[in-house]
């Protein structure tokens, strides 16, 4: 009998391996217990195949009659197969709200078919960003649907459940107990899966948890302090699944990978000297934050391009030297330009990521925001990869913006979208879509590639439920409101 399960549940909508089973696998056998994991989002691939968007979809948002009784069926046999196993535990990996709908069905035919106990983990659990309550979690164990639900660090918590320590903080619990020294983790077992399958055989690795940044719309440095590994032991790992696995292309899970600079150069110059000798360099991807020129000289960009460096995720967020300041964002676009001209001398490509609609961007934001695009528009498609516009700016709870919503005259809404900032009335929810879908077009007609171009839907959605759209009538009126209370107060 094997010990645990654990299982990659549908809706992720990408088929590329996911790294907490991995993760867990290699701190659970480690610690001596036996481990298997299964990847049912691939197995959605290999079974819809062509029509595998309508199902990724379906187990997204749900609610599709048309192949309900499909998406169901498949969820069962997968349930069964699991229940055929007779493992202990069944660890279900929710990474993101999208599997919330999977999720719920593995555990409603997992206990009509069975009585084994069942773990729930991962970030897809919390409400509202990585601080908010891991309600979901706590619902179906409530329901007795679930037997167990880890709010943060499984690699630790997993395994003291395993040795019958339920009460170890992280476990049926909204705290959780960091871990401090990320060096002494074990590495990630692959061993379960068929690497070949993927379309896209990229690992994932972890080097960081947190964030050196404290940008106001983000919760992920409220939900971790700053703590990495050392550049050697990110390098070191990455050789050692190269050579097993027979991979070569990296993504970084993590926040920021160039949080330690002196970290972040031992990991490059590992990379760097490992690519001289090999006939298939490594390659690596992940996010990266600006950094000033008096903080990294030209050497620091040859060496970045030669240890296999690509396409880059860059929080730009906005054209606007005062709103990336508003944001706490820790650089110029000064500081932009010329990253952008190291990126384009040693042709290291990137990804940038934008917010539109933020509390105090006005229209001359904006237009910094359309005019920066054009400036960069000879590395359309070349140095700039992709550029994602996403939605519009959400105010997530645990955030900087969400604690000082009453000190910056912000009123919030249980709808994360449908905030109104009184100090800037003209951005409305109304004007904020309308500034996205202008910044799609804008991009488009520059010929930037976008990394996602279903935000149209996204709005769609957002203007059916919101029929009170805080339009400038009613944040006029709602201004007035607001100041005769004020006044009231004060008399």
């Amino acid at each position: 009998m094997v010990d645990i399960i654990i299982v990659s549940t549908p809706g992720i909508g990408s088929n590329t391996p996911q790294a907490a089973p991995a993760l867990l696998k290699g701190s659970v056998e480690s610690a001596g217990f036996s481990c298997k994991t299964v990847d049912f989002n691939l197995r959605l691939y290999q079974t819809f195949k062509k029509d595998v968007d309508r199902f990724n979809s379906y187990f997204m948002v749900g609610s599709n009659p048309e192949i309900d009784e499909q998406a169901k069926s498949f969820v069962e046999n997968c349930a069964k197969e699991l229940v055929a196993m007779n493992p202990r535990y069944i660890g279900l990996s929710v990474f993101t709200y999208q599997n919330k709908i999977s999720t719920r069905l593995f555990c409603e035919y997992i206990k009509k078919l069975s009585n084994i106990s069942i773990i729930l983990g991962g970030q897809g659990l919390s409400e509202g960003g990585l601080e908010g309550q891991s309600s979901f979690g706590e619902t179906l164990f409530k329901e007795g649907l679930a037997d167990y639900w880890i709010k943060s660090e499984g690699e630790v918590s997993l395994v003291e459940l395993l040795k019958g320590n339920t009460s170890y903080p992280g476990i049926n619990s909204n705290s959780f107990q960091q871990l401090e020294n990320l060096n002494n983790m074990p590495f990630p077992n692959y061993d379960d899966y068929d690497l070949t399958a993927y379309r896209h055989v990229v690992l994932p690795i972890t080097g960081s948890r947190g964030c050196i940044r404290s940008c106001t719309f983000c919760d992920i440095h409220e939900h971790w302090k700053y703590r990495f590994r050392t550049g050697e032991s990110i390098a070191q790992e990455m050789l050692y699944l190269s050579k097993k696995y027979n991979v070569h292309s990296f993504n970084f899970s993590d926040s920021l990978i160039n949080g330690s600079l002196k970290e972040f150069n031992q990991f490059v110059k590992i990379l760097m000297e490992h690519n001289k000798t090999e006939p298939i360099p490594i390659k690596w991807r992940g996010q990266f934050i600006v950094r000033s020129p008096n903080q990294v000289d030209e050497i620091f960009w040859q060496n970045i391009a030669a240890s296999g460096a690509e396409y880059l995720a860059m929080g730009v967020e906005t054209g606007s030297d005062s709103v990336r300041s508003h944001m706490n964002k820790k650089f110029t676009n000064a500081d932009l330009d010329y990253t952008m001209e190291m990126f384009a001398k040693y042709n290291i490509t990137c990804l940038f990521l934008m917010i539109v609609g933020y509390p105090s961007e006005t229209d001359e934001d904006f237009e910094q925001t359309l005019e920066m695009f054009e400036r960069y528009q000879k590395h359309a498609g070349h140095i700039i990869k992709n550029v994602a516009v996403g939605t519009t700016l959400a105010i997530l709870p645990g955030t900087e913006l969400y604690r000082s919503a009453q000190q910056l005259n912000i009123e919030l809404d249980k709808n994360e979208n449908n905030w109104i900032a009184f100090d800037n009335p003209t951005c409305t929810l109304e004007k904020r879509i309308e500034r996205r879908m202008r910044l799609r077009d804008h991009l488009i007609k520059l010929n930037y590639p976008l990394l996602d171009d279903s935000g149209d839907e996204v709005f769609e959605v957002i203007k059916t439920n919101l029929p009170a759209l805080n339009t400038r009538t009613k944040i006029k009126k709602m201004i007035r409101i607001k100041q005769q209370n004020q006044s009231k107060i004060v008399s």
